[in-house]
């Protein structure tokens, strides 16, 4: 059935509702052109090289359309300011499709046509943001636009480097920064929705579970090594970078044995959530082996886990929250959402564990890619029917539950 003008107008009352529909809907066309584009009689997609363009699209594209539709919704709540809405989201949406289609030409259009719209879409998000968090004077919130402006200038020089082969700025550099960006993003926000969620939960259904652990020393510590992982990835120091990720990633498997994981399962949603958070630690962990032991485990192949497993799995489990039904305050996942979430968790194990076999590389590789695109094939199908009608709020959480407390049991 095709929508009405009136419902077409509902995509355009969120930020979330567009922005995620633009991130699954590249997901899966951007993979499919990039691994059987050519077996379909198209030119194959290149930013200097065909692996670059599917790097930079699918952490400058996807990632920065997810993290657009993550950060304009939770600034409502961290300002008390409305959404950005109508004209303001449609300009920003078409500054994203405007990168999108320019990096279709990526190595035959000037320089600064290329450039100029994924500029102005970071500067255009970053700028929104800055604007709700000075006027409501929630200073300590600044740090995120300042994030969105710095990938914005990662992006600028991610595209020179791979179009003029600019020695200044090494494109293996910028991919890392990239993918540091997005694990501390996992690690703060899902870091904080985790324990929030699931503490909440627990309340709703009354589980004779403590609540969440809230572990401030391993927080702190957690992002001071993604930092530290971070500042040495850049300053290209190998050995103690990947001795910082696996650290890193130690600290922050401390704070995910704290949230109740084993009650958490069994609430499809924050299964998601939950198993998100273990690729991170499991990627940091990978990441740092392979930089050590490059002959082990290429970090090529290991970075996928913090690409498909964390980062790819926080959209989508951060997604489907904002396409849950609601039902007496509890959100209800359905089944499409977390069959769409497995069958992503799937694909990243694929991908990550291909190295191990040799003779069916490539295979595996493809197969990797066949499972990512039927897993947002499977989420579309279930988040686009969300996209219609009044928006329910608070966007990624039900109702609040009363706090309860947990008495010992008697004596005898």
């Amino acid at each position: 059935m095709t929508p009405t003008p009136a419902q077409l107008s509902d995509l355009w009352l969120a930020p979330h509702r567009p922005l995620f529909l633009a991130a699954g809907c590249w997901a899966f066309l951007a993979v499919l052109w990039w691994q059987w584009g050519a077996g379909l009689g198209l030119a194959p997609p290149s930013l200097g090289t065909p692996t670059l363009w599917h790097v930079h699209e699918m952490v400058f594209g996807f990632g920065a359309a997810s993290m657009a539709a993550y950060f304009l919704t939770a600034v409502t709540s961290w300002t008390g300011r409305p959404a950005l809405t109508g004209p303001g989201l449609q300009a920003l949406v078409a500054l994203w499709v405007a990168a999108r289609a320019a990096m279709l030409g990526a190595d035959s259009l000037p320089l600064p046509v290329l450039i100029a719209p994924g500029l102005g879409y970071f500067a255009l998000l970053a700028g929104v943001l800055a604007r709700d968090i000075a006027a409501a004077r929630v200073w300590g919130k600044l740090g995120f636009p300042a994030a969105v402006a710095a990938l914005g200038l990662v992006d600028v020089l991610f595209i020179i480097a791979a179009r003029q082969g600019w020695a200044l700025f090494d494109t293996v550099a910028l991919v890392r920064a990239g993918v540091m960006f997005f694990a501390i993003k996992v690690a703060v926000i899902a870091g904080g929705m985790i324990p929030a969620f699931t503490g909440n939960w627990l309340r709703q259904v009354g589980a004779m579970v403590p609540p969440p652990r809230e572990n401030r020393l391993a927080n702190r510590l957690g992002l001071a090594t993604l930092f530290a992982a971070l500042a040495l990835t850049l300053a290209g120091a190998e050995v103690t970078s990947g001795l910082a990720l696996i650290i890193a990633g130690l600290v922050q498997g401390w704070r995910l044995s704290g949230w109740r994981m084993r009650a958490a399962l069994r609430n499809p949603l924050l299964a998601m959530m939950q198993l998100t958070f273990l690729w991170l630690v499991i990627g940091l962990i990978l990441v740092g082996v392979a930089r050590l032991l490059p002959g082990l485990w290429p970090e090529a192949d290991a970075v996928h886990a913090l690409t498909m497993g964390a980062m790819s799995g926080m959209v989508m489990s951060v997604a489907a929250r904002a396409a849950a039904r609601r039902e007496g305050g509890a959100l209800i996942a359905g089944r499409l959402l977390p069959l769409a979430f497995a069958v992503l968790w799937s694909a990243a194990w694929v991908r990550v564990a291909s190295p191990l076999f040799a003779d069916s590389y490539a295979a595996l590789v493809a197969a990797a890619a066949t499972i990512w695109c039927a897993a947002w094939a499977l989420f579309l199908v279930a988040f686009v029917p969300r996209i219609f009608g009044p928006v329910l709020r608070p966007v990624f959480s039900g109702a609040r539950a009363a706090p309860v407390s947990i008495q010992p049991p008697a004596g005898p």
